[in-house]
């Protein structure tokens, strides 16, 4: 009994039926008939009862049905750590990305693509606080994201500081000068919708200075916030990697803010041995970061 045995198994269930499995999968029918016909003889017992209507699960078909994906979780969990000792990049990886930091990691992926083409990425997008609860239960194994401040269940490497800046429109009241957080105050606010690591930095900073935010609108998308903001309905506060090239497009202003940073780090859970392949990524990831200070020319948007 193979895992590929497992894993056809496992999409014929899903998908109802051996056309749509062998398409999903990309394979002759043929072909993923003669795995599920090994399978069936590696087991001893039938799964499938066969007929002009489809197919439908055996009695013993439904138990496997109920335990494969367990048993699949296993197999992957063990063959990471076989790789992870063996200290090769290979296997599947699955990488948690802010949407502040997309631009970023477009390079990043694409750099880890080429030297690593054996790794199967998968790439969840989420806000920070998400990413973390993601860490936690495995749904990814290493993840980039903001941190307030350190936590003993995780294995951080803080890796960029970014200068928090105000951005408005293009002719709003934003000089591009710094400004202070009683001046953001008085803004009329489009911010990232809570829970939002970025989010709790401003509302924490205000509550710090006993000052009350004007929020006419909280967005969680980054795209519709600058959409908006650029449509001068309101400012926001964003780290100067989500801005990206916006500071230099002619459509906004962007001031930073007085004592505001945001620190980034890249995470992975204590509980989890960390692949090979997620040790890798960590130190591309790190090693651009120290690229990045030695010569100012990493995507940063304020600095000519």
């Amino acid at each position: 009994m193979s895992m590929r045995h497992l894993e056809i198994f496992q999409q014929v269930t899903h998908h109802g039926g051996f056309n749509r499995a062998a398409a999903h999968l990309h394979i002759a029918q043929s072909a993923l008939s003669r795995h599920v016909q090994q399978l069936e003889s590696d087991l001893g017992v039938t799964l499938f009862e066969r007929s002009g209507r489809g197919v439908q699960l055996t009695p013993a078909g439904e138990i496997l049905s109920q335990r494969v994906d367990s048993l699949l979780r296993q197999f992957r969990q063990t063959r990471d750590e076989l790789v992870a000792k063996a200290d090769i990049p290979r296997g599947e990886l699955a990488i948690g990305l802010p949407p502040s930091m997309q631009v970023i990691g477009t390079r990043l992926l694409a750099e880890y693509r080429k030297a690593h083409p054996d790794v199967e990425l998968t790439i969840r997008v989420s806000t920070s606080i998400e990413l973390r609860e993601w860490l936690l239960s495995g749904h990814v194994d290493v993840a980039v994201f903001g941190i307030l401040e350190p936590e003993t269940v995780l294995e951080s490497y803080p890796f960029q500081r970014d200068q928090v800046y105000a951005m408005g429109a293009a002719g709003s009241q934003l000089t591009g000068q710094q400004i202070d957080m009683k001046t953001l105050s008085t803004l009329p606010l489009i911010l990232t919708s809570p829970p939002n690591s970025m989010r709790l930095l401003v509302d924490h900073a205000a509550q710090r200075l006993n000052l009350s935010l004007d929020v006419i609108m909280n967005v969680n998308s980054i795209p519709l916030l600058v959409d908006l903001v650029g449509d001068g309905l309101g400012y926001t506060a964003l780290p100067s990697s989500a801005i990206g090239g916006l500071a230099k497009s002619g459509r906004f202003v962007c001031s930073p803010i007085k004592h505001m940073s945001y620190s980034w780090t890249v995470s992975n859970s204590r509980e989890r041995p960390l692949s090979a392949a997620g040790r890798r990524f960590r130190a591309m990831v790190l090693d651009m970061a120290d690229k990045r200070e030695r010569v100012h020319a990493l995507d940063d948007p304020l600095t000519d």
